[in-house]
């Protein structure tokens, strides 16, 4: 897993005691990795296809493994059949979110 940076600020929309992502995911790729995109926006590629829930698998247990959260504090709310996500964090802010996506070389 591997992540690009050059980007203006990270989009979060922070809740009341959660965050919310916008995803852009591209399945079937070669690698599993994070890209931030240079108008903040996230593109996650994921080895999994697309078949069987098995790429919005990858997308939780992938963003809970970079967030230092459990994978039920992750969640698809929108997009389950789509390539852009709505992916939902339990118990984090948007400062929190954006440091560790930022800083995690993994």
């Amino acid at each position: 897993m591997a992540l690009d940076v050059g980007y203006s600020e990270l989009q979060v929309q922070e809740l009341h005691n959660h965050v919310r992502l916008t995803v852009n995911v591209k399945p079937r790729s070669q690698e599993d990795k994070l890209i931030i995109e240079p108008d903040g926006t996230l593109t996650l590629r994921v080895v999994a296809p697309p078949v069987d829930g098995k790429a919005n698998r990858m997308v939780v247990r992938f963003l809970a493994k970079r967030l230092g959260r459990t994978k039920s504090q992750v969640r698809i709310v929108a997009g389950l059949r789509s390539n852009v996500k709505i992916v939902e964090i339990a118990n984090m802010s948007k400062a929190e979110v954006s440091r560790l996506i930022v800083s995690s070389p993994n």
